[in-house]
């Protein structure tokens, strides 16, 4: 339901943009051109959260693996910093999509 609501709002956003600059006093005294270049701005926050939303998928779907890769060496000895090699690059990414959210939102 997600994809429909964002393609019925991009399509909103391209056709209202038909409309920018047109010679009417009453777009121009509301502000419309002001209002599509907000529209704009927020039309590129909600891509960049899709991207960011896509990257923290990725983040998951390593962690999964090596919660499994963990799970399945119960009997064999673990290395503190075998463990701090692989979870620093996950715990890198996953800081920087969380500062990208926290920027958007």
């Amino acid at each position: 339901m997600a994809h429909l609501t964002l393609a019925h709002l991009y399509g909103l956003q391209e056709r209202m943009e038909r409309l920018r600059g047109l010679d009417s006093d009453v777009l121009k005294a509301s502000g419309f051109d002001c209002m599509l270049d907000e529209l704009q701005g927020i039309a590129a926050n909600v891509s960049t959260l899709r991207n960011v939303i896509s990257d923290v998928a990725g983040i998951d779907e390593a962690i999964e693996l090596l919660l499994g890769l963990l799970q399945t060496a119960e009997d064999k000895p673990l290395h503190a910093a075998s463990l701090k090699h692989l979870l620093e690059p996950l715990h890198d990414s996953l800081h920087r999509q969380t500062e990208k959210l926290s920027n958007l939102i």
